[in-house]
């Protein structure tokens, strides 16, 4: 173990490991406590920058919506946090703290390093999965719904960024009694408030019922201006999802064997082609 590692931990009793895709995560059972471990995987390497999350995690520590780090390298991307007891909420009730906690971090005024825009997300994984073979089909799909989703997109310069955690599904939602806390802050950047809203309302499943309480949620927190209209939140649930399904191809093409990825691109690539047709019908 990493000494400092071990100064805060003392003599590890127990290692649980936990779910997780991009990282190796494990529930440290030590003589000081209870603690969450993360390794990154060695095929993350150079994917996520370090020093940009390890700031975002502690601005976002000090807003009260992430678990502070009691270790954190950005070097080798180890990071330390204490555990924490988590409850089983339903979707109705974590709907709420979510939208809450999501409202507090982007009315913040706060500058998390980074940027993150879909554009420039959907043109990186394009240029990554290359040209031809057999996944040029989807994506061939996937560019063409971009395509008819431009015309209805809002036009103007600079559109409203805020820090955002960027990847809110239910893996990174953690609930606590009576709060809710975001971890893996790997993708955090200052982004349109939609992207975020759009990631969790998808990746929970959220009924229109718990769409509108999370919105509602979020309006409470935020308010009105940063919220996006109905039309610019489905706009961004169809680039979410293409960005999704490109990610899922993205890990096919590695030979990534944690999940069926083909089934996960095809779910995504179908519900952004429904999104796009809602948008443009």
């Amino acid at each position: 173990m990493h000494p400092e590692l071990r100064a805060i931990c003392g003599a590890v009793l127990g290692a649980v490991s936990q779910a997780g895709l991009s990282n190796r995560v494990y529930r440290l059972d030590t003589e000081r406590g209870v603690f969450f471990l993360r390794l990154p995987r060695a095929e993350t390497a150079g994917m996520v920058n370090r020093d940009d999350e390890a700031e975002n995690i502690r601005c976002a520590a000090d807003l009260g919506v992430a678990l502070g780090p009691l270790f954190c390298d950005p070097a080798s991307g180890i990071l330390l946090t204490r555990a924490i007891e988590t409850v089983g909420a339903p979707p109705e009730v974590l709907c709420g703290h979510l939208g809450d906690a999501l409202g507090q971090l982007h009315a913040s005024g706060k500058v998390f390093r980074g940027t993150l825009d879909p554009g420039q997300v959907i043109a990186a994984q394009r240029t990554a999965l290359g040209s031809g073979g057999q996944m040029e089909a989807d994506v061939a799909l996937l560019e063409r719904a971009l395509r008819e989703l431009q015309p209805h997109e809002r036009s103007g310069p600079g559109r409203l960024a805020v820090p955002s955690h960027g990847d809110p599904s239910p893996g990174n939602c953690l609930m606590a009694p009576g709060r809710l806390w975001l971890i893996d802050w790997e993708y955090s950047a200052m982004a349109e408030p939609a992207w975020d809203l759009a990631y969790a309302s998808l990746e929970h499943g959220f009924s229109l019922v718990q769409e509108s309480r999370f919105l509602e949620a979020y309006r409470h927190r935020a308010g009105d201006r940063l919220c996006p209209s109905e039309r610019d939140l489905e706009i961004m649930k169809a680039k979410c999802d293409i960005v999704s399904s490109l990610w899922g191809l993205e890990q096919l093409l590695k030979g990534s064997d944690k999940t069926d990825f083909l089934a996960f691109a095809h779910a995504r690539r179908d519900r952004a082609l429904a999104a796009v047709r809602k948008v443009t019908g």
